[in-house]
């Protein structure tokens, strides 16, 4: 028993260290992730590695996506996360690895502990979650970020507007947008600075747009994208067409809403029914089933 409970005491220990070393590991891809880099797509110098990514470097390697088109997709949604520096696949290959570690660790003295099918069942989820769960971090972290853009979109372009309107160029305006949003909206904010520092590098308006709306992967933002670079392209007032893009944007976004509302008034029908039938009919049946009782008595 004794020899028991010092494996139990040795594997809990393991299992606390590589949590604490998952979550170490976590952190700092977040705090590199809200960094960003301000001087293009992708950073020109990789981050420093620690000792515990070193060790799993060898094993993220061989992680690493054989085909362009998975390594494309992973690349994109590693922007759409806001990870836009060199190495970031590396980085997110070895936070798999690390996480998988750590979920193996911790799932065997949660079967011990636990023992029985229960025991079993918690070491699964500890595997699965060591599995899954930095792809699912990745992805809400990407969600994330689009609905905060998509929150401080109709003020941007408000902004963007006034600012044409009143005799900037664009990428100034785009600059200007920029630096007011960068307390309301920062993430918004980081994006547009990060193009007015491309146009302002020599890269084309229609380039600067479509990286804009690569690296955010929002609808909304491509659309106005495409319609600013149609524009340009045409040679027409970029100040008019915003302002018609701003008021077809709203109308569009009263009719989601309006949309949303009336599937809300559908879909609490059935819980309503669930929650007040039975007290309804307590109240309306409750009187006369005391009645007969009695006088059944």
């Amino acid at each position: 028993m004794t020899a028991l409970y010092v494996t139990q005491w040795i594997a809990a220990a393991a299992a606390a260290a590589g949590c604490a070393l998952a979550l170490a590991a976590l952190r700092r891809a977040r705090a590199a992730a809200a960094a960003g880099t301000r001087d293009g797509d992708i950073a020109d110098a990789p981050a420093p590695r620690g000792w515990l990514r070193a060790l799993a470097a060898p094993v993220a390697a061989r992680l690493r996506p054989t085909s362009q088109a998975e390594l494309d997709e992973l690349t994109t949604l590693l922007m759409h996360a806001g990870r836009r520096q060199r190495d970031a696949v590396d980085r997110y290959l070895e936070e798999r690895v690390l996480a998988l570690v750590a979920g193996l660790v911790a799932a065997v003295p949660l079967a011990m502990a636990v023992g029985g099918l229960w025991g079993m069942l918690l070491a699964d989820v500890a595997i699965v979650a060591g599995v899954l769960g930095p792809k699912k971090a990745l992805e809400l972290r990407a969600a994330e970020r689009r609905d905060a853009i998509a929150a401080a979109l109709p003020s941007a372009v408000d902004l963007l507007t006034t600012c044409i309107q009143a005799g900037l160029a664009l990428d100034q305006a785009i600059a200007r947008v920029a630096r007011d949003l960068e307390l309301s909206a920062p993430i918004l904010a980081d994006e547009l600075r990060l193009t007015a520092s491309e146009l302002d590098a020599g890269v084309s308006l229609p380039d600067g747009l479509r990286r804009l709306s690569r690296r955010v992967g929002l609808d909304d933002l491509s659309a106005l994208c495409g319609v600013i670079a149609q524009a340009h392209g045409l040679g027409a007032p970029i100040g008019d067409t915003l302002h018609e893009y701003a008021d077809s944007s709203r109308k569009q976004r009263m009719s989601m809403l309006e949309e949303r509302a009336g599937k809300i008034a559908a879909q609490i029908t059935l819980p309503l029914a669930i929650c007040f039938l039975p007290a309804a009919m307590l109240v309306i049946l409750g009187p006369a089933a005391v009645q007969l009782i009695r006088a059944l008595q």
